[in-house]
């Protein structure tokens, strides 16, 4: 009898274990889903193919970032937004805007809803001399949808003095 007990108390805790580990690499999967729709936003945009870019919104998005009119909702959101930016860059004089991502703080998954917080590093030309914002915040809310994660809202915050 207590052979018994202990097989099948054996045969519990690998049980147990496998499901975490499936657990584990589902969560895993799940945010990886959710960074390669950020990455795929802001590296559509560092190559300056904004129709991918937008592809990773959801119809309806809210932005919020440095420059005026700070922030844009409603359907269409993005691309309004990168002609809006791409207007602004050409009022001041910038180019060659390049955005890295580092490593996340946050991706939080909650059922369909994903919430992102990423320090990033900007760099760019100002009228042809080296700029960079270093260690701006990118905070990326995303949904699910039939087609995959999107995304609904971000904010970009610049790093205090830049």
């Amino acid at each position: 009898m207590r052979q018994m007990l202990r097989r099948a108390g054996r045969a519990l805790t690998i049980a147990v274990t496998g499901m975490v580990l499936l657990n584990q690499h589902a969560v895993a999967a799940e945010r990886d889903d959710v960074m390669k729709t950020v990455n795929q936003w802001v590296d559509s945009l560092n190559q300056g193919d904004v129709a991918t870019a937008i592809a990773a919104c959801a119809e309806e998005t809210s932005i919020v970032d440095e420059f005026a009119p700070f922030q844009w909702h409603g359907k269409g959101t993005c691309a309004q937004w990168a002609a809006a930016l791409a207007a602004f860059n050409q009022s001041i004089g910038l180019t060659d805007g390049v955005n890295k991502l580092r490593k996340p703080w946050r991706v939080d998954i909650e059922a369909d809803r994903a919430y992102v917080v990423v320090p990033a590093d900007f760099h760019y030309k100002l009228n042809g001399k080296p700029g960079a914002e270093i260690g701006a915040i990118f905070t990326v809310a995303l949904r699910r949808e039939a087609a995959g994660w999107r995304i609904s809202g971000w904010a970009w915050s610049r790093p205090k003095g830049a």
